[in-house]
């Protein structure tokens, strides 16, 4: 490329350049979200694939931009951002759907069922899929911060040497220093999160690492933050809408106070000792989430590295 771009320069003043494999994700992705001809209630303020790279770039060849490694990281966790995304609108708009025969999901509801056993598996794969949207949109969050680091840090350590990452490398060298990058890659408030010594050193980056500073410090103390940790690593949520369709309850163990006369009532069923939220609460949530928080965050992180990066057009996305 190096010895052809000079004599290609002269021959050609612009070449237009538009992706079909980019058209084509952006097709495949909106099938997704749509489901084909399926009617979905659920709609969200703005479109998930404006978070992308453009899809038709214009490149002056005599000025041309050629890739390095940390535009290539960058757009490598921009689209893999995006793409778990998609899917937390796909699984939590799957919750909304009213009108949809829940019974093609045969293991969990079954072909027979009437109501109110029905209702009460339908209710159930709704907070099965909300949790999978909520697992998704948790990622995306996590991912902004890989995103953030591997477009910002300029060395790597391979062997115990520290190794420049500046400029291009082979494909076997660049690759498998993204995954050390990832590895460094931490919570922003942790102590040793490497974010904190780069806004140091790269000053151009610290609009960017306090977006993501500042997304954290509200969020991680959030609804949406501590039911995702609680399904990750505590257990699931007990439903108000699954316990009322399933009462479960046979008999009361109950203390009365002989001073008092209080009453007291003794836990007598797993429902009594479980987290218990609302599932439709907790969709409403979600979705305010992505529309009121996430989607403004997420658009003005890339927006902002893409301003200081000036990534080269000629990565293929």
């Amino acid at each position: 490329m190096g010895a052809i771009a000079p004599h290609a320069a002269r021959n050609f003043a612009h070449l237009f350049v538009v992706s079909s494999r980019q058209r084509s994700y952006g097709r495949l992705r909106m099938q997704r979200l749509t489901f084909g001809d399926k009617v979905i209630n659920m709609e969200f303020e703005r479109d998930i694939l404006a978070l992308g790279r453009p899809e038709k770039v214009k490149i002056q060849l005599q000025d041309v931009n050629l890739p390095d490694n940390n535009s290539v990281y960058f757009r490598a966790k921009q689209k893999e951002l995006i793409s778990q995304y998609c899917a937390a609108r796909v699984f939590l708009s799957e919750t909304d759907r009213p009108n949809e025969d829940w019974r093609h999901w045969d293991r969990v509801v079954p072909m027979q069922c009437k109501e109110p056993e029905y209702s009460y598996y339908k209710t159930q794969m709704r907070a099965d899929l909300y949790e999978a949207a909520l697992f998704f949109y948790n990622s995306v969050v996590d991912i902004s911060w890989a995103m953030c680091y591997l477009a910002t840090e300029y060395l790597c350590v391979k062997n115990g040497q520290t190794v420049s990452i500046d400029g291009i490398s082979p494909i076997s060298v660049a690759s498998a220093q993204a995954r050390e990058l990832e590895n460094l890659s931490q919570t922003p408030t942790a102590r040793t999160n490497p974010l904190r010594y780069l806004k140091q050193v790269c000053p151009e980056f610290e609009e960017a690492i306090d977006l993501v500073d500042g997304f954290w410090n509200t969020f991680a103390e959030t609804e949406v933050r501590k039911k995702y940790n609680y399904c990750k690593h505590k257990g699931k949520p007990t439903y108000q809408e699954i316990e009322d369709l399933n009462p479960s309850r046979t008999w009361e163990y109950i203390v009365v106070n002989g001073n008092t006369h209080e009453i007291d009532r003794m836990p007598t069923a797993v429902s009594d000792v479980g987290y218990e939220v609302s599932l439709e609460e907790s969709i409403c949530e979600l979705r305010n989430f992505d529309d009121q928080v996430l989607f403004p965050y997420i658009e003005k992180l890339i927006t902002t590295i893409e301003h200081i990066l000036q990534p080269s057009e000629m990565i293929d996305y």
